[in-house]
């Protein structure tokens, strides 16, 4: 495995373990989150408060690593995320009770040995749909 690969399967089991501390070695504190909504803290400690904030509204949250590629600096992980919606409002919702299953797909780029770029996407639109935020399309 590429030390890129290496790097960023490491930051994905922390991320797993909730274990924090851990990013600080893996993960430049100035990383470039691309995707980080409007307003959200920059850098690692922006990374890590998004973080809690889930774990907070999602106390049993559970990851699974699919696949990791890599290609030089940029590496890609698909994985998917379960838990159950027991803990602080989400989005505004009240603890509901529901169960969570989605997909995410993550693209690292790697220098001097940490984390310094991210890409994310996640199944926004399913997750809405199994806490009942959103209504899953009939056919007509």
């Amino acid at each position: 495995m590429s030390e890129a690969k290496e790097i960023v399967r490491k930051v994905e089991e922390a991320w797993a373990r909730s274990d924090l501390a851990s990013l600080d070695e893996l993960i430049s504190a100035d990383v470039k989150n691309n995707d980080a909504p409007p307003g959200f803290p920059s850098g690692l400690e922006g990374a890590k408060f998004g973080h809690s904030m889930f774990m907070a509204s999602f106390p049993d949250r559970s990851m699974q690593i699919h696949q990791i590629i890599g290609d030089g600096d940029l590496v890609a992980v698909r994985s998917s995320v379960q838990g159950t919606h027991t803990g602080a409002p989400f989005l505004g919702l009240p603890a509901s009770g529901r169960q969570i299953d989605i997909e995410a797909v993550s693209i690292y780029r790697v220098a001097g040995g940490k984390i310094v770029e991210h890409w994310g996407l996640n199944d926004g639109m399913t997750l809405m749909m199994q806490l009942g935020i959103v209504k899953p399309p009939v056919p007509a």
